[in-house]
């Protein structure tokens, strides 16, 4: 399985007339399509949506996220846009199509667990939300549906996210009317102009996008004290080198090592460096590509867990916990800093206490992973909270 690396980017924020605008736009919506996969009926396998990239660099929309307001459907991690491309979400059954992301099967949907599709009736919206749960586009049509909320359902590292919906107005952008069985689409590609058509071009302007590295694997394994890091490229574009980087939580990194690049090469590549000092409990690493131009990307993270402090030891139970309780026991009776932070590094939890027994509370919280870290007197050590 190939590894694609996340682009750094920063997106820009647009005003045009009062809808908020990104590189990234709803662009075409099958809203209700005739016959037993419509809107009134369940399952509803013959709709589709397209988000479409009007920018001319690549989008990492990895845990955005998209409603109707009855059902909700998460982007997965590494998840990315190309410039010029789109992204479409469907159901392979019934619509003719393959999208890049099938609803039916992706496990990333929440909402009724009757429903295999999105659009429950012919008069509702969709909100296009990035990973902060920040409105990127949404679109109207009819009169519209306007539910309260929705929470969206966590996948793999995107944690999930209880999001309020805007009222009508200039939040959303309106589409008009639907016939029965038409697509509603956009004149031109991130154009503000939509129409039905019965000819809809999905999929007809995808691009393709030049990764300046195709990684085949990043790993990192824990053995006799020492981590050992270790990756493969399958190509190489004017790659000039790579920093390994770690952290002792997963969101502030150190640079630890510095590695040539290839530049340019079409051939297998294969590096590894060896890490003598990891953290205590969790240390978690990361690989950055950087090219002649200083630009730069991203792997995914990699973890291990060692336990290299043995006089230092900490318990938690339970883990996971059903009730967002967790109890820490302290072999130490030093003063420790105790914290606690949300999957995008939000400090949740803080405290400094002595105490061999301590009870952290998330329950007031949307279950999900969490990330423990206490500091004890110079020794460190670092766990997940799984709250389910």
């Amino acid at each position: 399985m190939k590894i694609q690396f996340k682009k750094v980017i920063i997106i820009t924020l647009l005003f045009i007339g009062n809808n908020l605008k990104s590189q990234i736009v709803i662009n075409e919506i099958m809203v209700n399509p005739s016959g037993a996969g419509d809107g009134a009926n369940m399952p509803n396998t013959s709709e589709w949506i397209e988000f479409y990239n009007v920018s001319s660099s690549a989008v990492d929309v990895s845990c955005w996220f998209f409603t109707d307001g009855d059902f909700a459907v998460t982007f997965p991690s590494g998840t990315v846009i190309p410039a010029g491309g789109y992204f479409t979400v469907a159901s392979a059954l019934g619509t003719g199509l393959t999208p890049n992301l099938n609803w039916a099967t992706c496990g990333c949907t929440s909402g009724p667990v009757s429903e295999v599709g999105i659009f429950t009736n012919s008069a509702e919206q969709v909100i296009l939300y990035n990973s902060s749960g920040v409105i990127v586009d949404a679109v109207i049509w009819s009169t519209g549906q306007l539910p309260d909320g929705i929470i969206t359902s966590p996948l793999g590292s995107c944690s999930s996210q209880n999001v309020t919906f805007p009222a009508s107005g200039s939040t959303y952008e309106s589409i008009g009317t639907n016939s029965d069985g038409i697509a509603k689409e956009r004149d031109t590609d991130g154009s503000s102009t939509w129409q039905n058509t019965s000819t809809p071009t999905f999929g007809s302007t995808n691009a393709s996008i030049a990764l300046p590295i195709e990684l085949t694997k990043f790993k990192a394994e824990f053995i006799n004290s020492i981590v050992t890091l270790s990756w493969s490229t399958a190509s190489e574009i004017n790659n000039d080198y790579f920093v390994i980087e770690r952290s002792k939580n997963g969101f502030e990194f150190e640079s630890i090592q510095e590695i040539s690049g290839a530049g340019t090469s079409l051939e297998l590549k294969n590096y590894s460096i060896i890490d003598k000092y990891p953290f205590d409990g969790l240390s978690y690493y990361r690989l950055k590509q950087v090219d002649y131009s200083g630009n730069f990307s991203y792997s995914s993270i990699e973890y291990i867990e060692a336990n290299i402090n043995s006089n230092f030891r900490i318990d938690i139970l339970p883990n996971p916990s059903e009730n967002g309780r967790f109890e820490l026991m302290l072999k130490d009776k030093e003063p420790c800093e105790i914290c606690v932070y949300g999957m995008t590094g939000n400090l949740i939890y803080h405290e400094i206490s002595s105490e061999e027994r301590k009870i952290i509370d998330v329950n007031h919280l949307d279950k999900g992973i969490y990330f423990l870290t206490i500091h004890c007197n110079g020794k460190f050590f670092s766990k997940k909270l799984i709250y389910q």
